[in-house]
């Protein structure tokens, strides 16, 4: 059992986490986070980085952590199995086609033996990238990916497993992961296949063949030329067209021509099999690190988006922070001193999308709007100015703890009225006890009267239509 201090996820491992929070609080309902959301907060940064440490502390807890650790630990079982496999089955492909030397070795059937099944796995890789279908990881990548999952029954490796897929595939990223993977076991086959040639040709005596009843001898001269071309550009040896021809009679004996034979064999294995493996491997691994290393959470996802608002408070938002500037001015619970005009204001603090807002108000009331960015809070401060009020209202979020940003702002508004008072929305409602209260201690803290703190919204609009009666 790993303890968290031990386990320090990578960037992508954090984003895989988050992902497969999502997913599990999709499923089963949110989990507990109150202490998470509130060391994210604390911690600071973007949305996304706030959401990845909430993920980190819930995923700690939910032993999503020890799975993603896990399922890396299998993932590498399981490519060292499916490597060594390839190496072997590689290996027995070289012995198998060249047999025990009693016969001579037919270098078409061969050669097609050697690299016909690795050159239609590459052409049907290619197609599947060019289409963008699920096969564009290759056969093999599925196939790891699969076995990475299945060695273990912990139900939080499929939370992890499908994360992993939900966050890589909109991405195009899985596809350079499972493809390098793919083209890595192919590799590991025909470095097999070299080998055993290599060694079996070494132990062994071979002679060389081409079979034909209806093909001339120079359609093998010119295909075993075309062929060899590109391994002769590596250093292999090519045997000559006399050769050639004389290979088609009978197994040539002479030494020359069973290793220019020998040499045009493994070269072709290593242009056109190990070659383009080992180059697309390391494209496609290559994609995936740099894809990886760009990989951002998309937070306008429906599990990300209802964290933004918690994990990201509006008084945030709007630039104000919680860094201490001193004792914050209380409102003037004596009223402003000046002329005001008659009217009355309502003003609503980070009540954006609320259900039923604004209420229906009192004739004459006006309604402000809704500050929830800085520009709206000049806006808003910058009419008040102008034309201050006799009273104001200002609704605040009750579900909501209040800061010392949104502490500010209202006794900002309230410099600007003769009389001010304040709405707690929603104080009634199940949960909202405990931030009530600390909305009630903040409010007296800047010197806000417990009288003018109200939790009925019916009394309250009737406090702000008297104003308009009285004036009338």
């Amino acid at each position: 059992m790993h303890s968290p201090d031990s386990l320090r996820l990578s960037s992508f491992e954090s984003h895989w986490l988050a992902e497969a929070v999502r997913r599990r609080e999709e499923r089963s309902g949110p989990f507990e986070d109150g202490h998470a959301v509130a060391a994210a907060r604390a911690g600071g940064g973007d949305a996304e980085s706030r959401i990845l440490r909430r993920a980190q502390l819930v995923g700690e807890r939910e032993g999503l952590v020890g799975a993603i650790a896990s399922w890396t630990s299998r993932a590498r079982l399981a490519t060292l199995l499916l490597v060594a496999l390839a190496l072997a089955s590689g290996f027995g492909a070289a012995e198998a086609v060249l047999g025990d030397g009693a016969r001579a070795v037919n270098v078409v059937w061969a050669l097609g033996g050697l690299l016909g099944v690795h050159l239609l796995s590459l052409l049907l890789w290619l197609a599947g990238l060019a289409v963008g279908g699920r096969d564009a990881g290759g056969l093999l990548g599925r196939a790891w990916l699969a076995l990475s999952s299945r060695l273990s029954r912990a139900s939080e490796t499929v939370d992890v497993t499908q994360a992993l897929v939900g966050l890589l595939g909109p991405r195009r990223l899985l596809r350079w992961w499972l493809g390098a993977v793919t083209h890595g076991v192919w590799l590991a086959a025909l470095v097999g296949a070299v080998v055993g040639l290599v060694v079996t040709l070494a132990t062994r005596r071979y002679g060389f063949a081409w079979e034909t009843t209806i093909l001339p001898a120079d359609v093998f001269v010119r295909a075993v030329r075309i062929v060899g071309w590109l391994p002769a550009q590596f250093g292999f040896a090519m045997p000559d067209a006399d050769a050639v021809r004389a290979s088609g009679d009978a197994a040539l004996s002479g030494e020359a021509a069973r290793i220019a034979w020998s040499s045009w064999l493994v070269g072709c294995v290593v242009a056109y099999g190990v070659v383009p493996r080992l180059l697309l491997a390391g494209v496609c691994f290559g994609l995936w690190r740099f894809g990886r290393s760009r990989l951002r959470l998309d937070v306008a996802l429906p599990g990300y988006a209802v964290l933004v608002p918690r994990l990201m408070p509006a008084s945030e938002r709007i630039g104000v922070t919680d860094a201490d500037r001193g004792r914050i001015p209380g409102p003037h619970v004596g009223g402003r001193r000046g002329a005001a005009t008659g009217r009355s204001v309502l003003v609503a603090l980070e009540l954006a999308g609320q259900p039923g807002w604004p209420p229906p108000l009192p004739p004459g009331a006006i309604d402000a709007g809704v500050i929830d960015s800085r520009e709206d809070r000049k806006k808003v401060v910058a009419a008040l100015r102008v034309d201050p009020p006799a009273r104001l209202l200002v609704a605040c979020d009750a579900r909501q703890s209040p800061d010392r940003g949104s502490l500010e702002v209202v006794a900002e508004l309230s410099r600007h009225a003769n009389d001010s008072r304040v709405l707690l929305v929603g104080a009634a409602q199940t949960g909202a006890g405990e931030r009530r209260q600390h909305w009630h201690d903040g409010l007296r803290g800047i010197g806000m009267a417990p009288g003018r703190i109200d939790e009925n919204s019916a009394h309250a609009l009737e406090w702000l239509g008297a104003g308009e009666r009285e004036d009338g």
